[in-house]
């Protein structure tokens, strides 16, 4: 079957947690002998490349506005891929728009997150998404949460729920299991990761060791916010896989403080209760709480809270609750969050598009 992917990045070129995704599925996709091509906007010359099995090929972009491509082309590039079934992932306003003009056959997409950074377009663009995910063969929300809340998914009759998940082989226990640790944040340093709460936290508890892996526009105000408070916190810029992993398996928790929908998973939150260890989260309504699922999986304390985020970092320097929570972790992340088993229902219905 030929499958393509519609994004506007992919790894291993942008770090990110749609962008890893897209590239551990295509790549179980190209294993499992279909043709996998993934489109992605990366300038105004068209370029391909090879990356993990499948090919990578970028389709015409003149700008981006608010994060979203502009590319006029994207329709005809699209077309001309001939596709037997085309796999969407959403938030992407102008692959939308260029599938209404492009026509073509069987679609699916993966719905990762409401509009939000583009929310003031909702009144023109609005419409046309609603059309576009009613016409799916299928929507895939990426937990059910999220296809309850979500004010374009909870009225639709082709809704399927498909977490993200984890490769298990990859992300695992160590033998050595550290006593203390560190508490670990991994992702983008921006505002709804709730990075401003995370530093108040931490103002609270000055001497705990934080490592914080990841990048992003927020990282300055992180250095000189830690450097000015004595903080004990470590940047570590965009650690490549096998790094992460070592990161997780030495830290006693991982800490997401996110605050708004934008965070509308968080697969950090899987790769850390692969290996192993327990994770604190925010009641958010999104699949956040419902990945990491309090006192089972870890801690989950109110957005915005800096007091309650602190003292469950503090609650977690118990070895006994840290040992509870980290064996809850880990037997969630293989009960519910194997990678191969969640891309093997994908495959399933891609498939079932691509037969009608």
């Amino acid at each position: 079957m030929k499958i393509l992917e519609v994004y506007k990045d992919v790894h291993p070129f942008v770090s990110g947690g749609i962008e890893r995704y897209i590239h551990d599925l295509s790549a179980f996709l190209s294993s499992r002998g279909h043709s996998v091509t993934v489109l992605v906007a990366r300038g105004p010359v068209m370029d391909t490349a090879e990356v993990s099995g499948f090919r990578v090929k970028t389709y015409p972009c003149h700008g981006r506005i608010l994060s979203n491509p502009v590319s006029p082309g994207l329709g005809a590039t699209m077309a001309d891929e001939n596709a037997d079934v085309v796999h969407f992932h959403l938030p992407l306003p102008s692959a939308v728009m260029a599938r209404f003009w492009s026509g073509g056959g069987p679609y699916v997409v993966t719905y990762h997150s409401d509009i939000v950074r583009q929310a003031l377009f909702l009144p023109i663009y609005g419409p046309f998404l609603r059309r576009f995910l009613a016409r799916a063969f299928r929507v895939l929300a990426t937990s059910p949460v999220y296809a309850e809340t979500s004010p374009f998914l909870r009225k639709l009759n082709n809704v399927t729920p498909v977490p993200i998940g984890t490769d298990l082989r990859k992300f695992h226990p160590s033998a050595d299991i550290p006593e203390y640790g560190y508490a670990l944040f991994v992702g983008r340093f921006r505002s709804y990761k709730g990075i401003d709460v995370l530093l108040e936290a931490w103002r609270r508890i000055p001497e705990e060791p934080l490592v914080m892996a990841g990048g992003g526009p927020l990282a300055e105000k992180i250095e000189k916010t830690a450097s000015r408070h004595s903080l004990n916190i470590r940047i570590m810029q965009d650690p490549d896989d096998d790094e992460l992993v070592k990161l997780y398996q030495g830290a006693r928790c991982l800490v997401l403080p996110s605050t708004r929908r934008s965070e509308a998973y968080g697969m950090v939150q899987t790769e850390a209760m692969a290996c192993g260890v327990p994770v604190i989260s925010t009641d958010i309504p999104t699949g956040v709480p419902w990945v990491n699922r309090n006192g089972i999986s870890g801690i989950v304390v109110a957005p915005g809270d800096p007091d309650a985020l602190a003292a469950a970092v503090a609650d977690l320097r118990d070895p006994a609750m840290r040992h509870r929570l980290g064996q809850g972790a880990l037997d969630r992340a293989v009960r519910h969050f194997d990678s191969g088993m969640l891309f093997s229902r994908v495959e399933e219905i891609l498939t079932a598009a691509e037969s009608g």
